[in-house]
C-alpha cells in the first residue's frame, strides 16, 4: 500500500513538472502581457414586470479562474448569483482565460436601474467593471403570465390498500418559461404514506391532462399505512434554466422549490373473508419458482438447505418468509433472505427475492421435505392468491457414523507388571537452527521504529517542499518587482556596510563613493531605471517631504561628484559626524520602496 502511495505520488508531480515543458514546447505563455479588462449586461436590456432578466460580468485575459464578487442589488431589483463558466482559448500564442458571472434578476417594479460600477481583483491588480442599465416596462397585457416548472404525481387509477406498494412517477413539466434540470431532493408532506424516489431521472415526453408536455421523469414508489380518503403531496428542490424569451434557453440557473399538484387516492384495508393460511404481508403479483435443495441424498443428521425463489411487482422487498411447519422427522432453522431489485426496469417495485432454509433430518428415511403454505393478495383482483409451496422429494439414509454396538464387559484381572524400560523423551520441536541468529535491539516489528515513519515522511515532506518551491518560483516570476526591490536593498545594505567601514578607517574618497552607491541603491527601486543611472535630481525627488534626509543626500551626492574631479574637495567632509544621518536617509528611501 505505502509502496502505490509513492508510485503515485511520484507521478503527479512529475506530471506536474510535465505539463509546464510542455506548454513551452507549445510556445504557449499566459496572459501577463495583456491587461485584463471586463464587461457587464443585463439580457434583455429591456425586461417587463414579473419576467426575470440576466446580469453577466465577464473578465478576459485572466491569469486563473476567479472568484465570484459580492453585489449590492439595486432597490426594486432581487439579485441571487447563479453560476459562473471560464474558457480558454490560444490567440497568437498567448494563453487566454475568460471567466463570466451570471445572476438571476427579478424585478419588483417598473422602472430604470442602474448596477453602478465596481472593481475586481484580477490577479495582482483590479479592473473596473462598467455599469449596466436595466429599463422595467410593465406587463403586455396580452402576454402570457410567467410560468414556473409544475410537478405531477401520476398513479394508476384504481383503489389501493394499506401496505401495497404503488409504482407511480414524478413529472417535472417544462415551461416556455424555465426548463427543470436536474431533482435534487424529494420529500413527501403528508404523513399517511411512505414515499421512496428512484435514484434515474430521464427526461421524456408524456401526456398529462390530454396535453403534451416535455420534463422530467422520476419513478416513485408510494406504500400508503393509513387507510380512508388520501392526498398525497411531493415537494421537491429542482434546478431550473431560466429562459431569457420564450422557446430561448438563457444563462442564469436556479433552485425551486415546487409543491406538486395533490394526488387523491381511496385506501382500503386487506379483507379478512377469504384470508388463506401462510400471508406474510405481500401484496402485488408473484411468480414462485420450483424449491432447489443443495442435495437430493443426505444421512441422517447432515444439514441440507433449501432456496425457494419469488419474483413479481410489489411490496417484495418487506415481505416475510413463510413458515415451514415443522413435521416429524426434521429440525428447522430460522431462514434468511435476499432482495434482488430489478436493474433492467426502471420500476422500483420490481425485483426477486430468495428465501433460504436450513434443515436437518433427524432420523432415516424421509422421502421429502415439509409442506409450506403462502399466499399473496392481489390488489387488482382483491382476492387472495395461493402459491404454497409443495415437498421436495430427498432421500435420508442412515448415518455413516453411528456408533458401534457395545461389547460386555469381561472382568479385568491384575497381571504382574513388567518394569518399563526409561522412555527418551523426543524433542517437541523440528527444525531447529544450529546457529543463532543476529541480535536485534529490540523485538518490536518495524512499523514502531523511528527511522521508519521518518523514511515514510521523508516522501511527503520532499514533495511539499518542492511544491512550495516551484509556487515561489512562479509568484516571483508573476511579480519581478519585488525581486528587484529585494536586490536593490541588499546593495544598498552592502555599499552602507563599506561607507561606515571607510568612515571607521577615515578614508573620505571611499566614503563618499560608497554612500552615494548606498542612496543609488535604495532609490532604484522607486524608479525604473537602474541605480547607476540615477541623478542627484532623481534621488532628491524621491525624499520629497523630508528635509532632513534631502539635505545629507543632497551633501553627499554633491560632495562625490565633486571628488570625482578634485580628491582635496573631500578633504572638508567628516565622515563619523555624516554616516547617522546617512544610514537614517538610506532607510527612509528603502521604506518608501
Amino acid at each position: 500500500m505505502r509502496r502505490a502511495v509513492f508510485i503515485l505520488a511520484v507521478l503527479v508531480y512529475a506530471l506536474g513538472c510535465a505539463v509546464p515543458a510542455i506548454f513551452a514546447q507549445l510556445n504557449l505563455q499566459p496572459a501577463n502581457d495583456i491587461s485584463p479588462a471586463a464587461s457587464a449586461s443585463f439580457a434583455p436590456e429591456i425586461a417587463q414586470l414579473g419576467r426575470p432578466a440576466t446580469y453577466r460580468v465577464t473578465v478576459t485575459a485572466s491569469h486563473k479562474p476567479l472568484e465570484p464578487p459580492e453585489l449590492a442589488s439595486p432597490a426594486g431589483l432581487e439579485m441571487s448569483f447563479a453560476g459562473g463558466s471560464t474558457s480558454t482559448a490560444i490567440l497568437n500564442g498567448t494563453l487566454m482565460m475568460t471567466t463570466t458571472f451570471a445572476y438571476n434578476v427579478v424585478p419588483q417594479r417598473t422602472g430604470r436601474f442602474a448596477m453602478p460600477s465596481f472593481e475586481i481583483v484580477v490577479g495582482g491588480g483590479r479592473v473596473r467593471v462598467p455599469g449596466a442599465v436595466l429599463t422595467v416596462m410593465p406587463p403586455d397585457p396580452n402576454a402570457a403570465p410567467y410560468q414556473p416548472v409544475r410537478a405531477e404525481l401520476e398513479l394508476p387509477q384504481r383503489d389501493f390498500f394499506t401496505g401495497e406498494s404503488i409504482s407511480g412517477r414524478l413529472l417535472v413539466i417544462e415551461t416556455p418559461d424555465e426548463s427543470p434540470q436536474f431533482v435534487s431532493h424529494v420529500a413527501k408532506t403528508t404523513g399517511a404514506a411512505v414515499v421512496r424516489p428512484s435514484v434515474r431521472t430521464t427526461r421524456e415526453q408524456f401526456t398529462v391532462g390530454g396535453q403534451k408536455h416535455e420534463g422530467l421523469v422520476m419513478p416513485v414508489r408510494i406504500t400508503p399505512i393509513l387507510e380512508g380518503d388520501l392526498e398525497l403531496g411531493i415537494q421537491i428542490l429542482v434546478s431550473v434554466q431560466k429562459n431569457e424569451a420564450a422557446g430561448q434557453r438563457g444563462f442564469g440557473r436556479a433552485q425551486s422549490t415546487v409543491d406538486a399538484k395533490p394526488a387523491r387516492i381511496r385506501v382500503l384495508a386487506l379483507p379478512r373473508t377469504g384470508r388463506l393460511p401462510g400471508f406474510t404481508g405481500a401484496i402485488g403479483k408473484f411468480t414462485v419458482a420450483q424449491p432447489k435443495l443443495s442435495a437430493t441424498e443426505v444421512e441422517a443428521g447432515e444439514p441440507v438447505t433449501l432456496a425457494i425463489g419469488m419474483a413479481g411487482e410489489g411490496n417484495l422487498e418487506g415481505v416475510a418468509a413463510p413458515e415451514m411447519s415443522a413435521a416429524g422427522g426434521w429440525q428447522i432453522y430460522k431462514p434468511t433472505s435476499e432482495f434482488l431489485p430489478d436493474s433492467e426496469d426502471r420500476n422500483t417495485a420490481r425485483g426477486a427475492k430468495v428465501f433460504t432454509y436450513t434443515l436437518i433430518p433427524n432420523r432415516a428415511g424421509l422421502k421429502a421435505t415439509p409442506a409450506m403454505a403462502f399466499c399473496y393478495f392481489d390488489p387488482e383482483k382483491r382476492a387472495y392468491v395461493d402459491i404454497t409451496i409443495p415437498p421436495v422429494p430427498i432421500n435420508v439414509k442412515p448415518s455413516s457414523t453411528a456408533p458401534a454396538p457395545a461389547e460386555p464387559e469381561t472382568p479385568k484381572t491384575e497381571t504382574p507388571r513388567a518394569e518399563e524400560p526409561p522412555r527418551i523423551v523426543e524433542p517437541a520441536m523440528t527444525g531447529l537452527a544450529e546457529k543463532p541468529g543476529r541480535w536485534v535491539r529490540s523485538p518490536a516489528p518495524p512499523l514502531r521504529e523511528w527511522w521508519l515513519l521518518a523514511a515514510e515522511c521523508a516522501v511527503p515532506v520532499l514533495l511539499l517542499a518542492l511544491w512550495a518551491w516551484r509556487r515561489r518560483r512562479d509568484w516571483l516570476a508573476a511579480n519581478p518587482q519585488i525581486i528587484r526591490r529585494r536586490r536593490a536593498h541588499a546593495a544598498a545594505r552592502r555599499a552602507l556596510s563599506r561607507a561606515r567601514a571607510a568612515a571607521r578607517s577615515g578614508d573620505r574618497g571611499e566614503f563618499l563613493r560608497a554612500s552615494a552607491g548606498a542612496l543609488r541603491e535604495a532609490a532604484s527601486p522607486l524608479d525604473t531605471a537602474r541605480a547607476a543611472s540615477l541623478t542627484r535630481e532623481d534621488v532628491l525627488r524621491l525624499l520629497n517631504g523630508d528635509d532632513g534626509a534631502s539635505a545629507v543626500a543632497r551633501k553627499v551626492l554633491d560632495s562625490a561628484d565633486a571628488a570625482n574631479y578634485s580628491p582635496a574637495n573631500a578633504a572638508t567632509l567628516e565622515p563619523r559626524t555624516l554616516l547617522p544621518e546617512l544610514e537614517r536617509a538610506v532607510q527612509t528611501l528603502a521604506r518608501r520602496a
